[in-house]
């Protein structure tokens, strides 16, 4: 209520953004779509805020066509890093992996040392082909730009385990674990411990995440998987 009564001055733009969000968050995400097409844009920075806000919003309701066209739209105006990537994690979800390449190394030739596109061609490429090699070179490079972060460190283990290097994924992904309790990394490391021998300690990890995550597909996924 506070963020749309303003309706003009400085702090304009940036309260009707945050009402969008907050819409969006309570599930009202075709009200926000609805307050992101009245807002008044005054610079190219705010037209590339509303584009992503609106993809993010319509990838949220599984919209994935609608989504694409907005990205697309915002990126004819001009090759912003941020929508690039957000078409590239939408690519993901579509398995084009032609569209999560194109646009990450449009990234990474602007910015060569941007740790986060790195980490997420290198991570899509060790999940979704088997460029496995090419995949640890990105990753490893993306990990000496940031080493604390447990998203690179799971990426690290994931690509270790895809080339067969067990216990070095192992490794990594219990560092990505005790950084935070996700359940990408949780399924991971089941997975990992599950194949190299040790169902048991598996069973406990994937275990101690669900009484985090109770409902985490990508646990509950990777468990069906081994336990059908």
């Amino acid at each position: 209520g506070y963020y749309s009564a303003v309706k003009a001055g400085s702090a304009y733009f940036d309260s009707q953004m945050r009402s969008a969000f907050i819409l969006s968050k309570l599930t009202r995400g075709d009200e926000a779509l609805l307050l992101l097409d009245r807002i008044a844009i005054g610079s190219e920075r705010e037209t590339m805020e509303v584009c992503r806000a609106k993809g993010e919003i319509l990838v949220e309701q599984k919209r994935y066509g609608e989504a694409m066209e907005v990205f697309d739209d915002g990126l004819k105006v001009t090759k912003n890093e941020e929508l690039l990537y957000a078409r590239a994690m939408l690519g993901e979800k579509l398995g084009r992996i032609d569209i999560v390449e194109r646009d990450l190394r449009a990234i990474l030739e602007d910015d060569p040392e941007n740790a986060q596109a790195l980490n997420a061609l290198g991570y899509t490429l060790a999940d979704r082909t088997e460029r496995y090699d090419e995949a640890y070179t990105l990753i490893e490079k993306a990990l000496e730009l940031d080493p604390e972060s447990f998203y690179i460190l799971d990426s690290m283990g994931w690509v270790l385990y895809r080339l067969g290097r067990l216990d070095e994924a192992i490794k990594y992904l219990k560092l990505a674990r005790d950084l935070k309790n996700d359940p990408e990394v949780v399924s991971h490391l089941g997975e990992v411990l599950w194949v190299s021998g040790n169902p048991q300690a598996a069973q406990e990890v994937w275990n101690s995440g669900l009484e985090a995550h109770p409902n985490a597909e990508k646990i509950l996924d990777v468990i069906k998987r081994f336990k059908p």
